[in-house]
């Protein structure tokens, strides 16, 4: 055998040759979509998508042949038919893209057109609904609101769409399939995913968590306070949530457990540090990315304002933490377990290239997210080729082709789904119809549509992936906020924050799910103290929108106001939850802290007098009944 056939085994190991045939299209894909994102689309766009989408599903439905997962004879079949169905309908598009794409409608498409139609739009569903059923149902009521809701009553009711024109937007323009949700994954997500890929493999991820517990190991809840920092380091490129738990949690877990924290608080503090690194910059999960591209806001923009509440979120987890901590009197790593800060930065210092290299890239150069995605993959595998310690197989390299392809692949399963709720909303005119009933629910109460907005997107969010959830709040909520007087960049910052915070909210908490499987604890317990946790940063929500300073909107002095009001309200918020703040608070004080961090909300200068006033009282009475400081 040849050295290269060695190598391949490397990754392949000895799985059934499908599976290899499926490596080599998933590494074509890659190709692909880096040539296409150096050179353009081929052809058109729409082809573009097309071939986006075909690769996925082929990789998609059959991921599981060839391997040792028990399939039925009946999923199997579906699997087949769904490939299938998905090449013919692609196909026929290519034969027939100049009479399609000229056509004036539906009424210039052929029988065959429209069967075509219908089959790919069968196999959306489909991907949609082993992806999540919720989001399937969700996707079944746009469909039948499109074709039936011309009869209903009211304000809901709307001029009617004939079937051959709902398949024909569907299948054959922006306004479904190859529309918003699949051009996202082209544009933004698949790039991020294979940049995931490659920092999993050049191990970028073991050497920050290395140094964070070089840092922190020591110190008090060193494990957990390493947890939260290398987290949100290393999830900002991982760019999922639940992959940074995956990712992180499987180092950060046991060693938090080995400090003394119970199983359920070490799953859920991976979990709420895992969820906030997609809200700091510069990639904030391609939220930022798929933002820019839905309100025309800039993305250097969208990131900078984002900064703060970011910093802010991670503020209040490492105050809880730290408060956590301190109230279980838990100690750091053993000193046999801390590494030499020293020996790890020398050995790794040039993984830190490709993360500077992509911050530069989008910041300082402005280039766009796909290409600097492709320049960053390139230059991390060139980097960890320097040197001995990092240095990668031809296997390896393989893998990060492989593995980011079919991460992509699971991801636009669902996300192409979101053409049929898109143009239930735009087709229809039902978007700003729904603004409507919401702003009559709240009365034009700005906080009670904040509230709504969060309940929402709890609903909305369970069991999507972040970027979808958000899409979908974009497109139902954002109006209705814009229409209570929030500026257009608070109202998709706030909604996208929920977005991620839906991961660890009970009752479906995806993420937490993962990370309590990780730390062999109960997946309830874990998403119900990840929950808790998460309530000091959910102030920092509602801080954003009352206090636009904390989005770098205003003159510097009041921006450094803002920020000083908002640490304090945020880490007070936090004492009063843990009952510990500097001294153990009583019943009454952590209710006067609360109200008193709930006022710093606000930039008004008299409820943040207020704020201050109600922390610092119940602190002095706290301080005559214990004494001195106690030890932190």
């Amino acid at each position: 055998m040849s050295a290269i056939g060695l190598k391949l085994q490397e990754h392949v190991g000895w799985r059934p040759r499908f599976q290899n045939v499926l490596s080599v299209l998933a590494c074509l894909f890659s190709v692909y979509m880096v040539y296409a994102t150096v050179f353009g689309p081929y052809r058109t766009t729409l082809v573009h998508l097309a071939i986006f989408l075909t690769a996925s599903f082929v990789l998609y439905f059959l991921k599981d042949e060839g391997t040792d997962r028990q399939i039925s004879w009946s999923k199997r079949i579906v699997n087949y038919v769904c490939v299938i169905g998905t090449l013919l309908s692609v196909t026929h598009l290519f034969l027939n893209l100049d009479r399609i794409i000229t056509s004036w409608g539906a009424s210039f498409l052929t029988s065959t057109d429209l069967v075509m139609a219908g089959i790919l739009s069968l196999v959306v569903l489909e991907a949609a609904r082993r992806e999540s059923v919720a989001f399937f149902v969700l996707s079944v009521v746009g469909i039948l609101y499109i074709l039936f809701g011309g009869s209903m009553p009211g304000i809901l009711g709307h001029a009617g769409m004939e079937l051959e024109q709902f398949l024909y937007l569907t299948a054959y323009t922006a306004e479904g399939i190859y529309g918003f949700g699949l051009e996202v994954a082209a544009s933004y997500i698949f790039m991020f995913l294979l940049l995931s890929a490659s920092m999993t493999q050049t191990q970028t991820g073991r050497f920050i968590m290395d140094i964070c517990n070089a840092f922190f190991g020591r110190r008090t809840g060193g494990p957990a306070k390493s947890a939260v920092v290398s987290s949100a380091l290393l999830g900002t490129m991982v760019g999922s949530s639940i992959g940074n738990v995956a990712t992180t949690g499987t180092f950060t877990i046991p060693l938090m457990k080995q400090a003394g924290i119970p199983a359920h608080k070490a799953a859920a503090i991976e979990t709420v540090a895992s969820e906030g690194s997609q809200f700091l910059p510069p990639i904030m999960g391609a939220g930022a990315f798929i933002m820019a591209a839905m309100t025309g806001i800039p993305y250097a923009t969208i990131a900078l304002a984002a900064l703060i509440p970011a910093l802010l979120y991670f503020v209040a987890i490492f105050a809880v933490v730290h408060f956590e901590s301190v109230r279980l009197k838990l100690g750091g790593l053993s000193k046999e377990q801390i590494p030499d800060a020293r020996q790890v930065f020398a050995d790794g210092w040039h993984l830190l290239i490709p993360p500077i290299l992509l911050f530069y890239l989008l910041m300082g150069q402005g280039m766009s997210p796909a290409y600097a995605g492709v320049i960053t993959v390139i230059a991390s595998i060139i980097v960890a080729m320097l040197r001995k310690s990092t240095r990668l197989s031809l296997g390896q390299v393989v893998k990060v082709f492989d593995d980011g392809a079919r991460s992509a692949a699971s991801v636009v399963a669902l996300i192409v789904a979101i053409g049929f709720i898109q143009q239930a909303l735009v087709t229809t005119g039902l978007g700003p119809r729904l603004s409507e009933l919401i702003l009559m629910g709240t009365h034009g109460s700005l906080i009670l549509t904040l509230i709504l907005s969060v309940i929402t997107a709890t609903l909305l969010g369970m069991g999507m992936p972040t970027p979808i959830a958000y899409v979908l709040l974009a497109l139902f909520v954002a109006p209705a906020l814009e229409a209570v007087g929030v500026s257009t960049l608070a109202a998709h910052l706030f909604l996208f924050y929920f977005a991620i915070k839906s991961g660890s909210t009970p009752p479906v908490a995806v993420v937490a799910i993962v990370a309590a499987s990780i730390a062999e604890a109960s997946w309830w317990k874990s998403s119900v103290t990840a929950f808790v946790y998460s309530l000091p940063s959910f102030i920092i929500a509602f801080m954003f929108v009352y206090c636009p300073e904390l989005l770098m909107q205003g003159e510097w002095p009041d921006i450094a106001l803002a920020v000083v009001t908002a640490t304090i309200g945020t880490v007070a918020f936090a004492g009063a939850l843990q009952g510990w703040f500097g001294w153990t608070l009583s019943i009454p004080e952590r209710l006067i802290i609360s109200v008193g961090a709930i006022c710093l909300v606000s930039s008004e200068i008299t409820l943040t007098v207020i704020g201050l006033t109600l922390v610092a009282a119940a602190l002095a009475v706290a301080r005559l009944r214990y004494g001195k400081l106690s030890v932190v």
